[in-house]
């Protein structure tokens, strides 16, 4: 299976993520701004409906306050007229703000013509203000100063009082009026209407692009959560799972299973390799420390630990302790080189002539132990037999070497009158032998 690289991972998921952040980061400003302009456009479209309606109202207002001027004559409706007209100017704010946000627009010539038209109404609306004054109001100084600066025809300076204040009336009633008058409102609704149509088309291109960004933010978003979610995915198989799994092999003491990412195979392959070395080295120092170094046998330590272990336990065993005859003489004589030979070569007859699971110990310099495991008394004979082959070896060697023999005593751990420790008689049938000749095997 072809291994995965974490490092190669990461540098594609960053490769992808960053740029996606930024595309997500540029899309964010970008929808911001149209988001913006489509706020912009309803609030251009609001106010236009607004000014529009303003542009209206304050026609509408006038021609109403003039019309009631010239039905009631009362002078509160001719200077809430020119009060408007001078002072509020409703027309004209709503004209100006058209202007400096509209101008390059259809709409605004448009409304222009449609203000042309109401001021052209206003000379009609002097007028029939004048003839109503004229009938009306005695002190000419306190006419208003549009009105003074209107002149009548002089047929209408001669009519009565009353014939004026009819054809006041007739003058803001009569069809031509009306058909300016509506002609103001077609052109007036004509730019309404072509300022509502340039606003809605503003918010329907900003509306289409911002759908596209915010379409495009929710498939970048949808690419980073899988993006994220395969991260994790791949974190967990290819590094958590094998961490555990690490985890779990140190406290069982056992090599690491090589899976994972590449990485973390390439540290199990490491680990498992310093591992078996290291396993090589305990068991190299165990043995060292548990065995002679000469003889490969087991040690003294060894053999101390061992006999206090079956000595407390229940399993019957037999001690065996043995000593290599005239082993002095043969140092004397041969040298110490020829006795570690002839020790080397004792503690291999002992090893290949009792069973794999006795333990053969040298306990002193020419002095060895065994202990014989699951043997009860009235097996002394085996005991005898494997020490007599071992001695008829010694005795007629084929290697060059001196003969020798060895001196043997055994208890066991169901003999009778036990003294001590099973050591020290075994120790004392050893001495026996001894004494009475050497070369053989003596119980207690």
């Amino acid at each position: 299976m072809k291994k995965i690289r974490i490092q190669r991972v990461s540098a594609f998921d960053v490769t992808v993520t960053l740029p996606l952040a930024v595309i997500l980061g540029l899309l964010s400003v970008r929808g911001t701004g149209e988001l913006s302009k489509m706020q912009t456009a309803t609030e251009d479209y609001i106010q236009c409906q607004t000014l529009a309606r303003q542009l209206q109202s304050g026609s509408d207002y006038l021609v109403g306050q003039m019309r009631m001027y010239t039905a009631t004559g009362q002078r509160e409706y001719m200077d809430n007229y020119f009060e408007n007209l001078n002072v509020t100017r409703r027309r004209e704010t709503a004209l100006e703000y058209f202007g400096e946000n509209y101008g390059d627009t259809e709409a605004f010539p448009l409304l222009k013509s449609a203000m042309m038209t109401s001021q052209n109404l206003s000379c009609t609306h002097r007028y029939a203000m004048r003839l109503v004054a004229q009938a009306t109001l005695v002190d000419f100084s306190a006419w208003p100063q549009e009105i003074q600066s209107v002149s009548l025809h002089d047929s209408d300076m001669a009519m009565s009082d009353a014939d004026k204040l009819r054809k006041a009336q007739q003058l803001v009633s009569n069809s031509q009026y009306q058909n300016t008058r509506d002609n103001f409102t077609e052109k007036n609704s004509e730019s309404l209407d072509s300022l509502m149509e340039l606003t809605r088309s503003r918010q329907g291109n900003a509306e289409t692009v911002f759908i596209d960004i915010y379409r495009k933010q929710e498939l970048s978003a949808a690419i980073l959560v899988i993006l994220m979610i395969e991260i994790c995915a791949m974190t967990r198989r290819l590094v958590v799972k094998p961490l555990m799994q690490y985890g779990e092999s140190i406290q069982k003491d056992e090599i690491f299973p090589v899976v994972g990412a590449a990485e973390l195979q390439d540290l199990a392959l490491t680990y498992n390799e310093v591992y078996r070395e290291n396993q090589e080295t305990q068991k190299l120092i165990r043995h060292e420390a548990e065995h002679d170094v000469l003889t490969d046998a087991l040690n003294r330590g060894s053999f101390e630990k061992i006999l206090n272990i079956y000595e407390n336990g229940e399993t019957s065993f037999a001690m065996i302790i043995c000593d290599v005859d005239i082993f002095k003489h043969v140092n004397d004589t041969y040298g110490h080189a020829v006795g570690d030979q002839i020790l080397k070569k004792v503690a291999s007859l002992l090893q290949t002539t009792f069973r794999s699971i006795d333990y053969v110990c040298r306990i002193g310099g020419d002095e060895f132990a065994v202990i014989m495991v699951d043997v009860s008394q009235e097996l002394d004979y085996t005991v005898r037999d494997k020490i007599t082959t071992i001695n008829n070896q010694l005795s007629c060697p084929t290697d060059d070497l001196p003969a020798v023999s060895l001196s043997v005593g055994v208890a066991f751990t169901e003999r009778a009158n036990p003294g001590e420790s099973i050591f020290k008689d075994a120790d004392k049938a050893l001495y026996h032998v001894k004494q009475n000749g050497k070369h053989g095997c003596g119980f207690y």
